[in-house]
């Protein structure tokens, strides 16, 4: 595990409004976050989770008051080549995942250990969970039975009249978009950045 500094979520730092309010920035009210969460995502070669497999795992452990915030990551090596169309979406290559990749049925365990019984925030629910509970049940592991909120669904709440909804414009709009996007890690972050927004913004947690 690597310790994270996730500036951005702090309450201390400003934040361009998302819903394209003019009048410059504002702090992010923490007050509605859980005192501890999962933020995750998953990088994969499709978008069937029964035919396509996960390439990448990352999670990002935030608790409410600290500076760091403990992270997961790992490259799964998958049982087919990875498509290049994939490759240039993510810049992950066959290369990296033949010399770094895990087995999912390794990475899985690890996953499960690190989130625990927290709740997880995932930018499109729907789609991670699916993917995860077919590697579950694939390799015969437990499901994790964890509450799930979808930062995605909760930031169509917050600012319906949004024209876009894209992770990466999202991170645009709200001046943090740092690192490269498709990658899980990265993804993880903004997912949680808006996802502490929204709850701002809704008074809830999901």
């Amino acid at each position: 595990m690597e310790a994270l500094l996730i500036i951005i979520v702090l309450a201390v730092v400003a934040y361009v409004l998302l819903r394209g309010r003019k009048g410059g920035r504002q702090q992010i009210s923490m007050e509605y976050m859980p005192d501890a969460c999962v933020a995750l995502d998953l990088e994969t070669t499709g978008l069937d989770p029964t035919r396509h497999e996960i390439i990448e795992i990352a999670a990002i452990r935030y608790r409410k008051g600290s500076t760091t915030q403990d992270t997961l990551r790992a490259l799964v090596k998958p049982t087919k080549k990875v498509p290049d169309t994939i490759t240039k979406i993510t810049g992950i290559t066959q290369a990296m995942l033949d010399k770094e990749g895990e087995p999912l049925a390794q990475v899985l365990p690890q996953f499960t250990e690190f989130i625990g019984s927290l709740r997880l925030v995932t930018f499109n629910a729907e789609f991670d969970m699916a993917f995860l509970e077919t590697a579950y049940e694939k390799h015969r592991i437990a499901k994790p039975a964890n509450p799930v909120s979808c930062a995605l669904k909760m930031a169509r709440r917050a600012w319906p009249r949004r024209k876009s909804f894209r992770l990466e414009h999202l991170a645009n709009d709200g001046e943090f978009s740092e690192g490269k996007a498709h990658r899980a890690l990265e993804d993880a972050r903004r997912a949680l950045i808006v996802y502490a927004a929204a709850t701002a913004e809704l008074r809830s947690v999901s």
